[in-house]
């Protein structure tokens, strides 16, 4: 790099120098060792505005540098790291040129992943008929904690749905109360089970509601069904509903969870289920009541980031919800497509789940929110679930 040419460079001429000249040097050592190391950082850029007199002062009074290979090197540095108001940020696709952008938005096949080369084998298991779907000893436990916990969390909905009948909705009318009894079930029985994942990035939603107050729409990446419980668990004790494929309502327990607690469902294969989900989407940001949306649409078959439709994002855009994006680690791993409960405990990886920082949808157009929400996700994803280079961003 053209830092570390300039600091070869100077290093060569230690031996000519007198005193002061090495003084000067040692400092411009020491001031370059620190930048690096800053730079070194995963998600940490540092900006060249600041630093950039410091070495050119340095650099000056060595008086044996070319000014012309100064000012390249401080040049080659703006261009990588962009040229901000002279303090650390974290890194965003926006800060970064062209290139340096798509190495942290796609995947690299010269990045390790760590958790891609521990060898897993989830032990005996069992495969129920044509259906393809396994059950090993860990899946077998858990979906027996599950199914127990769940009785009480359906008859906790039974009693919600029987309260709305009696008041004809006038009670708990944005539907708070299932909502909790859902996140008591989800908390405890990934605490009882250890498939709770790691999170980070939890200063950005307390950043989010402090400053804005108003509701948010969260958007997810979508490669098992353990997203569904982590994203759950982990949105915490505010009202949100999930926009939701009619499907689910197919699976027991979970579709009483969804119509009670007044989900957004939606049939991909209706206009009018489109356009009504679109109403009552808004309607709920509108009413203060925050969003859950896997924008794929689908699990992705292979965990990498998939192509989003742009249906959920004209929701957060008609009323200015901002969005914070949700990047979640290995979940696949946890849960594969093939096997009905997870294989194994999620800390053992571990899993993880990383809030990034909000975007605001105001004044943007379509793509631009799209756009900068998948290149959100994508750029905190393990390396073995970020895009390839020819994924799309959007489809239609």
């Amino acid at each position: 790099p053209p830092v570390c040419s300039v600091s070869s460079y100077a290093v060569r001429k230690l031996f000519t120098m007198k005193a002061p000249a090495l003084l000067a040097a040692a400092t411009l050592a020491c001031m370059l060792g620190v930048t690096l190391a800053y730079q070194a950082s995963p998600g940490i850029v540092s900006t060249a505005r600041r630093t950039s007199s410091l070495h050119m002062a340095a650099l000056s009074s060595i008086g044996s540098i070319p000014q012309s290979q100064i000012l390249k090197t401080m040049a080659a540095r703006r261009a990588l790291f962009g040229s901000g108001g002279g303090r650390f940020c974290r890194s965003s696709p926006t800060s970064l040129n062209a290139a340096a952008s798509a190495a942290a938005i796609y995947h690299s096949p010269d990045e390790p992943d760590d958790a891609e080369t521990k060898p897993f084998n989830p032990g005996p298991y069992f495969e129920f008929g044509s259906s393809g779907l396994k059950l090993n000893w860990f899946g077998a436990i858990y979906g027996t904690v599950a199914i127990s916990l769940g009785i009480i969390w359906y008859a906790s909905l039974c009693a919600c749905q029987l309260m709305y009948l009696i008041t004809r909705g006038k009670v708990d009318k944005y539907r708070r109360v299932p909502i909790t009894f859902s996140q008591i079930w989800g908390t405890t029985l990934m605490n009882l089970m250890g498939c709770t994942p790691k999170v980070t990035g939890m200063e950005n939603i307390k950043k989010v509601f402090k400053e804005n107050g108003g509701p948010v729409m969260f958007v997810a990446n979508h490669c098992s069904w353990m997203d569904i419980p982590f994203v759950g668990v982990n949105v915490g004790w505010r009202n949100y509903k999930m926009i939701a494929k009619q499907e689910l309502l197919k699976v027991p327990i979970l579709s009483k969870s969804l119509t009670v607690a007044g989900h957004v469902m939606l049939d991909r294969s209706s206009r009018r289920s489109q356009f009504n989900a679109y109403k009552k989407g808004v309607q709920y940001l509108k009413d203060g009541v925050n969003l859950v949306t896997f924008p794929e649409g689908t699990r992705s078959r292979d965990s990498r980031l998939g192509p989003f439709k742009k249906g959920a994002f004209k929701m957060a855009e008609a009323v200015n919800a901002p969005i914070v994006p949700m990047t979640i680690g290995y979940a696949h791993k946890v849960q594969p497509l093939d096997f009905i409960f997870p294989v194994r405990r999620s800390r053992s990886i571990p899993a993880t789940i990383h809030f990034g920082e909000a975007i605001n949808t105001a004044g943007m157009k379509d793509e631009e929110v799209m756009e900068a929400v998948w290149d959100g996700i994508a750029a905190d994803l393990p390396e073995s679930q970020k895009p390839l280079q020819d994924t799309p961003k959007a489809v239609n």
